[in-house]
């Protein structure tokens, strides 16, 4: 099979402004960049339109920025609370906006907390916005199947999922968690292979990575991009990383038998 490029997601370097990312990413191989977007990163709902556009020519000229993460959970946009659910989704609008002005395709949303009680959401439904919307399951529970039935509305409504390798990976070996993660693997549409200071090694970060492959295998598009969270956050650091997961990642795409690339369905299954 053509191995999939990985590009590089920008939470792996803390020292440098969008231009000089975009351009470091460029001569640094990749193809693309998924860029932090909340205020923890590079806070784009609150950049003027002038910044955005300047931005946005950097990419045009480098390499293009083609999904934004967001520090939202999906806990607060769906919260019963206006209070909370409202300025949470404000903040979404502007920075699916935002993404658009980059030319990006998507906005990836935190699901760092499960609902616990079914009052937890107001409802079921999130706002419609500029980009499609993603979620990144950062708690096992969501691999569980209480948590996962509060999920699959939103996922048969249209939200897509980012599957990251440090985060799947605990779930996996488990039988539950299998289970429930061949559901959800429909509704994958980027893979971030993620580097804690660890490496990929391991059953999990492979596990989740190969069950990317059978999906691509299967003639879907899935967006594949490294993340590092190790120290240094340095470009140096972080490229040299980079380049051992790209390795890995090829590795995995050419001596994996199709027999041994998990491949889920199109959607998720009940």
């Amino acid at each position: 099979m053509t191995v999939p490029p990985v590009g590089l997601y920008s939470i792996g370097v803390r020292s440098l402004d969008v231009p000089a990312l975009l351009n470091w990413a460029r001569e640094s191989g990749a193809g693309f960049v998924h860029l932090r977007g909340g205020p923890r990163g590079y806070d784009l709902a609150h950049r003027p339109a002038s910044v955005l556009d300047n931005w946005a020519r950097a990419a045009a000229e480098t390499v293009p920025v083609t999904g934004v993460t967001a520090d939202l959970d999906l806990a607060d946009l769906l919260h019963p609370d206006p209070a909370v659910r409202n300025p949470a989704r404000g903040e979404l609008a502007r920075l699916a906006d935002a993404a658009v002005r980059l030319g990006a395709g998507w906005v990836r949303l935190l699901a760092a907390r499960p609902p616990t009680t079914p009052e937890a959401w107001a409802d079921r439904v999130l706002p419609a916005v500029a980009v499609p919307l993603l979620a990144e399951l950062h708690h096992r529970a969501w691999l569980t199947p209480a948590p996962y039935a509060a999920l699959r509305p939103l996922l048969d409504g249209g939200l897509g999922l980012l599957a990251d390798t440090a985060q799947l990976a605990p779930a996996l070996p488990n039988a539950t968690g299998e289970a429930v993660l061949a559901r959800v693997f429909g509704a994958v549409r980027v893979l971030h292979l993620s580097d804690p200071g660890t490496g990929l090694d391991g059953p999990g970060p492979r596990a989740v990575a190969a069950r990317t492959l059978g999906r691509i295998r299967a003639g879907r598009t899935v967006e594949t991009a490294f993340e590092w969270t190790g120290t240094p956050r340095t470009p140096a650091e972080c490229l040299a990383r980079y380049r051992q997961a790209a390795t890995w990642w090829t590795h995995l795409a050419t001596t994996t038998p199709p027999a041994g690339l998990g491949c889920s369905s199109p959607s998720p299954q009940p």
